[in-house]
């Protein structure tokens, strides 16, 4: 695998020659036999592979920590159906060279300035004065826009990835702008306004300096409670916000999850805040459906079926390859 080699594109036999993210280490102990052998999860911005040092484990482990960049040479090999790269113990370094970590963070593939400003003008259209000012009090500012625009969406589920929260939240604002076209009895403003904010907490409730995980407050409060507080906290400083549009608000915030222990404390009890649980569940499950396919691709998954999701509750289908065909040929079927 040169530096511009995919991982989803590696095959049982491909030699490595390349830098990756230290994500994950681990001394495993051997089963058989007595001593460790070294476990080391090896990542950049298309995909992720775990490693295997067979040999001098514990010596090759003090030589770098997770969050370090290291230059590996070793071979790929499928085990139980899946890739993992073997190395020798002198077949990995700590990079000296000044690396910039984000460059190995998985990020979304999607512009997002075009994310953004699309979010920008639907903020524009809204007509309620009083949640246009609660939505740009947001969005007019400098320190959100930054992490707006660069928050993951989950740790492991959807959208799990630099530039997930954006957009994940641009799509439920597209779905809602749909919505609220066939409903149009919906409270446009109060919908859009909600699908722009449901997911704010996020902000705060991830870190992803080497690797996204969850912070001390996203794990405590849960991201639904801290984007509630974010919100409440801007409605606080509007004069003469409506009671009414306040608790309407806030609710969209706290219902769109639907179930207590997805983190929502109540269920949605009016259409707006039921139509934008849906909006979040269809994109963010949907969006769980195509990165599964997308992983078992890249672990080089034999069969038709993925692994068991214990998000989901299921195994996917993944299908089988067919032959792709012209488009001369498909004309000629249809003949």
């Amino acid at each position: 695998m040169n530096e511009t080699k995919k991982v989803k594109d590696l095959r049982a036999g491909n030699t490595v020659d390349s830098t990756f993210l230290v994500m994950e280490k681990e001394l495993k102990e051997f089963i058989t036999k007595e001593g460790y052998y070294l476990l080391v999860k090896l990542g950049n911005s298309v995909g992720s592979i775990w490693a295997k040092c067979w040999e001098k484990a514990e010596e090759v482990a003090s030589q770098f920590e997770p969050g370090d960049v290291v230059r590996i040479k070793g071979v790929v090999e499928s085990f139980r159906g899946r890739l993992q790269l073997i190395f020798e113990p002198e077949g990995i370094e700590k990079g000296t060279e000044p690396y910039n970590i984000a460059d190995y963070l998985p990020r979304t593939s999607k512009n997002i300035g075009f994310l953004f400003a699309e979010i920008l003008k639907t903020a524009e259209s809204l007509e309620n004065g009083y949640l246009k000012c609660v939505v740009f009090s947001f969005l007019n500012d400098p320190d959100f826009i930054h992490s707006f625009k660069k928050a993951p969406s989950a740790k492991i589920h959807h959208h799990n990835y630099i530039g997930g929260l954006i957009e994940h939240t641009q799509s439920v604002v597209a779905l809602c702008k749909t919505i609220s076209e066939l409903y149009p009895e919906l409270d446009r403003d109060l919908l859009l306004a909600g699908a722009i904010l449901h997911d704010i907490g996020k902000i705060a409730a991830y870190e992803y300096s080497f690797r996204i995980d969850v912070t001390e407050e996203g794990g405590l409060i849960d991201h639904i409670v801290l984007g509630y507080r974010m919100v409440r906290d801007k409605i606080k400083g509007i004069k003469g916000f409506p009671e009414e549009l306040e608790l309407r608000l806030l609710h969209l915030i706290l219902s769109h999850h639907n179930y207590g222990e997805w983190g929502s404390p109540v269920k949605p009890l009016f259409a707006e805040a039921e139509a934008l649980c849906y909006a979040d569940l269809l994109d963010s499950q949907l969006k769980e459906f195509m990165q599964i396919q997308k992983r078992e691709e890249a672990k080089g998954k034999e069969g038709v079926w993925s692994d068991y999701s214990g998000r989901l509750n299921r195994f996917f289908y993944l299908g089988r390859k067919e032959e792709k065909r012209t488009k001369k040929e498909y004309e000629n079927i249809q003949r």
